[in-house]
């Protein structure tokens, strides 16, 4: 798990601080590989070679958190690879058929009476190493449990697509109770 939290870190940073922009209309798989030149005495197990990509699949990403918040994710199926996996902050992780797992969650889902969610960013990127497209999104989630408790997380979460655009990887990070505050104006 740590390997996979220095992953995302890796994704996150490189994707923040990259100077060079690539195109953002098509993905292309010809781009060269951009390595930080300084990678202070750390080698990435999964990559260090990442530009921005499309948008699209950020698109994704938004619909599938619509479909978490509106509570309907047969909406969703759709968008997902024939199998998945997902690993949960919890230390928890499922994989397998989509629609098996997809019914866990709506089950799960149901147990909330409501659900409000807000994104603080989002962007795609894609390691040109790997040729892999991922998407990051930065939100929060407001949770109304079935007797009325409130509850606020905040999420990270880093989903990866296939070859045929679809999602077949989610990775899950929260943190529970009190918003982060609002950057310095």
């Amino acid at each position: 798990m740590k390997r996979f939290f220095v992953i995302v870190f890796a994704v996150s940073l490189v994707a923040c601080n990259n100077e060079k922009t690539a195109d953002t209309t098509t993905a292309t798989t010809d781009v060269k590989a951009q390595v930080p030149a300084n990678m202070h005495g750390f080698t990435p197990t999964y990559s260090a070679s990442f530009v921005m990509d499309s948008p699209a699949n950020t698109e994704t990403v938004l619909a599938l958190w619509k479909d978490w918040k509106d509570g309907d994710l047969s909406k969703s199926r759709a968008r997902f690879a024939d199998s998945v996996a997902f690993f949960m902050p919890d230390g928890t992780s499922m994989s397998g058929p989509t629609d098996e797992l997809l019914k866990g969650m709506q089950e799960y889902r149901n147990s909330f009476k409501g659900m409000e969610v807000g994104v603080d960013a989002v962007f795609a990127v894609k390691s040109t190493d790997k040729n892999e497209n991922w998407v990051s999104i930065w939100g929060t989630e407001i949770q109304t449990d079935m007797k009325g408790k409130v509850d606020t997380v905040s999420l990270q979460e880093t989903w990866r697509f296939n070859k045929a655009g679809k999602v077949d990887f989610m990775f899950q990070a929260l943190r529970k109770g009190m918003l982060p505050p609002a950057p310095a104006k």
